[in-house]
């Protein structure tokens, strides 16, 4: 009897450690399309005023996940900002650049030149923000409809993308 309370006791013991390593009970939802768009928690913009998503309730919302680290996001970025230029009015592009110190990110953004982009900084280890969307890929785009609902997930971005999203807003929009 002894020996098999013992069994029990290790089996426990390795089914609770395979959970601990695969992740059970961490924090990670990736968002979907149809989901509705989780708030922001602990984003500032770039004037360090705090930034909601609620506030934009009632518009079209584009929001890109990218950091500095983050190859693609160096060619997404001003493919994004010639949308957002394309699209003013009617789409808002928003960048959140995740790097750990906002003043990287927003030299980062500097060199590339966004303009039409609305900045917002949220350091990913102070924030559970980027747990919640779970981009996996960087950059990652959510599109985001007036009702809040998140209409289109992209992960990553190649050269081409912008075509395909513009494609892709042209038809949400009309």
């Amino acid at each position: 009897m002894t020996n098999m309370l013992g069994r029990a006791v290790v089996v426990v013991v390795a089914a609770v450690l395979a959970l601990l390593v695969v992740g059970v009970g961490t924090a990670r939802a990736e968002v979907k399309e149809g989901d509705r768009a989780p708030e922001f928690d602990n984003a500032k913009r770039a004037d360090g005023k705090k930034f909601r998503l609620k506030a934009y309730k009632g518009k079209w919302v584009a929001v890109t996940f990218g950091a500095s680290w983050c190859k693609p996001c160096k060619k997404e970025l001003p493919a994004w900002d010639q949308l957002a230029a394309k699209y003013r009015g009617r789409v808002e592009f928003i960048a959140v650049n995740i790097d750990l110190d906002p003043v990287k990110g927003k030299k980062f953004l500097d060199q590339l030149k966004v303009r039409n982009l609305t900045r917002v900084f949220m350091p990913e280890k102070q924030t559970s923000t980027v747990d919640t969307y779970d981009p996996g890929t960087f950059p990652s785009t959510f599109v985001v409809d007036p009702n809040g609902v998140v209409r289109v997930v992209q992960k990553g971005y190649v050269s081409g993308d912008d075509g395909k999203m513009a494609g892709r807003l042209d038809g949400l929009l009309k």
